[in-house]
């Protein structure tokens, strides 16, 4: 924790599809944050005890980009029929 010092416990990574992406959840109202170690890296962070502060819809839009990111190209397109985002 940037302001205390304190190791986090309940951590998650999330990736973002570009800088763009990341910077638009770090900037929002929601619980989503980064720190000096993931300086150039497309991913967010969000404690698990502050998920609760965005709707599930959100939730699974996030993690659904997040999937799409890493996923091989075939099985978005399996899963998408090739609609790109």
């Amino acid at each position: 924790d940037p302001a205390t010092g304190e190791m986090y416990d309940d951590l998650l990574v999330v990736r973002t599809a570009n800088a763009d992406d990341k910077q638009a959840l770090v900037e929002g109202d929601g619980p989503f944050f980064t720190i000096p170690h993931f300086k150039g890296y497309n991913a967010v962070l969000v404690q698990l005890s502050r998920i609760g502060e965005i709707s599930r819809d959100e939730l699974a839009e996030v993690l659904t980009d997040a999937w799409r990111t890493c996923a091989p190209k075939s099985l978005v397109k399996e899963h998408f029929g090739g609609a790109e985002r």
